[in-house]
């Protein structure tokens, strides 16, 4: 795939009089039947491109010479290939046409080269994303609010994420979720359904596997870090985040905020607004350098030990963990973790029976993360969903569903840097809910070029037989390059919505 692109580059750049014409449809005989290369996407995620091909219609095999690739897109065999139609989710096909649009064309190449040129001069900061999704806030603005599954970087790692759409209030009737891949990846996104509760006049809030009814929010009192009083940042959910700086000796250094509240009747939850800063993207682009020509047969060998290992990793970098104050003892009562620097979401902690939260703090990564607001919440209980999927998709691949009953082939939607996508849901008539986007699947990352120059086995064995001192070993590296990171991050970006 990244070899398909880097060519459609080359054309671009060469000439600003052509293009390259991509039609994607889950529909062999919607894609041009005259392009002499087919690419067939399977459910699976693993992807054959035949060249000479031609469909039996008796059969309903497309045969043709070419390859199968693996998920990871290494090989898995060469040679003659009788395909059924029925393991096939999308067919693609990509043939350089002339282009009227030769000013369009140019402002497109020149934002990519533009991209292009940031990550060259920073590799590490590179633009990544798993799916993002957006939505209409309250106050009619499209709105980045979510993004999918950001632990799943190969197929053995597919899961869900349930993130809040918390600028959103659903109501019934039709509500639209825009879903784009923004950057150098493949997303293979099996489900995207929405997870709607009544409110009933206060917030519906999330742990990791349940859903809480808040009748009231609270915000601090008072709150005090490093560079003194934090209130007027934290005080509310509203774009303004706390932010701090990693030390430079150690990326798994260690900062506390301390928070006062109001005392609470019934059950207590703290609620933190907060995505990661850049500090995990670095250190998982740098992994994949360090593999280097190795890292798509190492993702895709993934296995439990592996993963162990990344866990040890993931636990040194670290969470923010939430402590109440017993006989002048801190201890901790719960956790909050997510990983992905694009969207803010909202995560509740469930304090113990009968504990009120007035004295709070939170432990966390120095320079980990932003947050954008904290309060203490009022619990009325848990709650269950109304699950709501989609009933209509639109966008590069067309209209494939427009229906009362979901066919198999709508998903997995297999997407390519740029591609866009609207899923429309109907809710229940007569309530305000709470909104939460349920989405499973799993990223593949492209390999830079750039990357490959680190190329180290030992320095990536190293980061799993001794994460914490990579940790620090890394820490000046990244220190350096921490100033310009966000900016060269969100400038690099291939696509926006």
């Amino acid at each position: 795939m990244k070899l398909a692109f880097v060519a459609a580059v080359s054309i671009a750049t060469a000439s600003c009089t052509h293009r390259i014409e991509r039609k994607v449809s889950p529909q062999l005989k919607t894609v041009d039947n005259e392009a002499p290369f087919l690419k067939m996407h399977l459910a699976d995620g693993s992807l054959y491109i035949l060249h000479d091909w031609y469909l039996n219609e008796s059969t309903r095999k497309v045969l043709g010479s070419g390859a199968l690739y693996r998920p990871d897109r290494s090989v898995a065999a060469t040679g003659s290939f009788a395909v059924s139609m029925d393991l096939v989710a999308l067919y693609e096909t990509n043939t350089i046409v002339t282009s009227p649009g030769i000013s369009a064309l140019a402002v497109i190449t020149g934002l990519s080269l533009a991209a292009t040129a940031l990550c060259i001069a920073n590799p590490k900061a590179c633009f990544g994303s798993c799916p993002t999704f957006y939505a209409r806030s309250d106050d009619d603005r499209l709105v980045l609010q979510a993004e999918g599954f950001s632990d799943s970087i190969a197929p053995a790692l597919e899961r869900n994420d349930i993130d809040a759409l918390w600028q959103t209030t659903g109501r019934g009737g039709t509500t639209t979720i825009v879903m784009t891949n923004e950057a150098y990846e493949t997303h293979v996104v099996k489900q995207v359904d929405l997870l709607a509760v009544p409110r009933a006049g206060g917030r519906v809030l999330a742990t990791p596997d349940r859903l809480w009814r808040a009748r009231s929010l609270a915000s601090p009192l008072d709150c005090r870090a490093d560079e003194g009083s934090c209130l007027p940042t934290l005080a509310a959910t509203d774009g303004n985040e706390r932010r701090s700086t990693t030390d430079g000796k150690d990326l798994a250094a260690r900062e506390t905020i301390e928070l006062s509240f109001p005392p609470s009747s019934g059950r207590a939850g703290i609620v933190i607004s907060a995505r990661q800063s850049l500090v995990t993207t670095f250190l998982l682009y740098q992994g994949l350098a360090y593999l280097g020509t190795k890292a798509t047969a190492w993702l895709a060998g993934i296995d439990a030990n592996a993963r162990a290992a990344g866990a040890a990793l993931e636990r040194l970098v670290g969470g923010i963990d939430v402590q109440l104050e017993s006989g002048g003892t801190w201890r901790t009562v719960g956790h909050v973790y997510e990983t992905g620097p694009i969207a803010t979401d909202v995560h509740l902690v469930v304090l113990p029976e009968h504990a009120r939260g007035e004295r709070v703090r939170l432990v966390l990564q120095r320079g980990g993360w932003r947050i954008d607001g904290i309060a203490l919440a009022t619990l009325d209980g848990e709650v269950q969903p109304i699950r709501v999927a989609p009933t209509r998709i639109r966008g590069t691949l067309g209209t494939e569903y427009a229906g009362n009953r979901m066919p198999a082939t709508t998903f997995p939607i297999v997407t390519l840097p740029g591609d866009r996508y609207q899923l429309v849901y109907e809710l229940p008539p007569g309530e305000d809910y709470e909104l939460f986007l349920d989405s499973r699947g799993y990223y593949l990352e492209w390999m830079r070029k750039e990357w490959l120059g680190d190329e180290n086995v030992f320095a990536a064995l190293r980061m799993f037989a001794d994460p914490a001192g990579m940790l620090r070993a890394l820490a000046p590296a990244y220190k350096r390059v921490e100033p310009e990171m966000e900016q060269i991050f969100w400038r690099s970006r291939y696509a926006h919505p």
